[in-house]
């Protein structure tokens, strides 16, 4: 991955592109609190595939430094200015897990710049919550973080990882622990600052934000997801006219990561079916 300061409102974003110039860009929206080289897996991959992944870290993850306020028109906004400073005028966009609310509105403010929108494992919050047991507790400390900041530091003795979130996470790959455990390791400002940005994609109708997408869709999910529920993946795909919906037995939340070569494949063959016949769905 190559890295690039991008900046906006008084914050300097880190920016990566993994790829060749060249080649159909994705913008990849990961989750908050997470870092760019937790995509560096899934970018080598893409680019086996012909395709460019582009990403930043957001605002409430461990890098940009800055208030600790976030808002989803924040992280919105945040991906215009990562693309205009790499000058790319037509993307794909896609986001996991909290991203791809994020990037569900960066579809929608893109406009003709967007060619295709992909969900994976994403916390598409209907009925309010992830849908899914660890997912639904994260949430709820992140809301009560953001009512009152105060109880910070009493979230962050509960969550602070003490050598079992492997099993807890169903990872066993130290660093890939590591870096999706980086918001609970470092300190309570920064707990302060995951929760506020977790909290900032909480506030919107995903039924009629997923309605008013007007591009190729693709939501992908995972039965055995105990972070966000696949039953929202497929409530959203069926809000969206034409969206494909792929939900796999098994991977866990984490299968883009433990899995990157298989989930890259999926997105480069939808992505490249909308390039042919500007649907996604194969050409007959």
């Amino acid at each position: 991955m190559r890295t690039e300061d991008v900046r906006r409102d008084g914050l300097v974003l880190r920016a990566a592109v993994c790829g060749d110039d060249d080649r159909p860009a994705v913008l990849f929206v990961n989750a908050v609190g997470m870092e760019n080289a937790l995509l560096a897996g899934l970018g080598e991959h893409f680019r086996a595939h012909g395709l460019n992944l582009v990403t930043w870290e957001l605002r409430g993850s461990p890098g940009p430094e800055g208030p600790a306020a976030a808002t989803l028109e924040d992280h919105v906004a945040d991906a215009l200015a990562v693309l205009d400073t790499l000058g790319l005028t037509r993307v794909h966009v896609a986001g996991w897990c909290t991203g791809a609310s994020i990037a569900l509105f960066a579809t929608r403010a893109l406009g003709a710049r967007a060619l295709s929108f992909t969900s994976v494992d994403g916390a598409l919050l209907f009925d309010g919550v992830p849908g899914a047991r660890l997912g639904n507790a994260v949430f709820d400390m992140c809301a009560k973080i953001a009512a009152d900041t105060g109880r910070a530091g009493f979230y962050h003795e509960a969550v602070r990882p003490r050598g079992n979130e492997s099993a807890v996470l169903g990872v066993f790959d130290e660093e890939l622990t590591v870096m999706l455990t980086r918001p609970y390791r470092r300190d309570v400002a920064t707990l302060t600052r995951f929760a506020s940005g977790i909290h900032a994609t909480c506030d919107y109708d995903p039924a009629a934000a997923c309605a008013r997408l007007s591009v190729p869709s693709l939501f992908m999910a995972r039965e055995d997801d105990e972070m966000v529920g696949h039953r929202n993946a497929r409530r959203a795909a069926e809000a969206v006219a034409g969206a494909r919906l792929s939900v796999l037995p098994t991977g866990g939340h984490y299968a883009l990561f433990t899995d990157p070569a298989g989930s890259a494949a999926e997105m480069a063959a939808f992505m490249h079916a909308v390039a042919r016949t500007g649907t996604g769905a194969p050409a007959a």
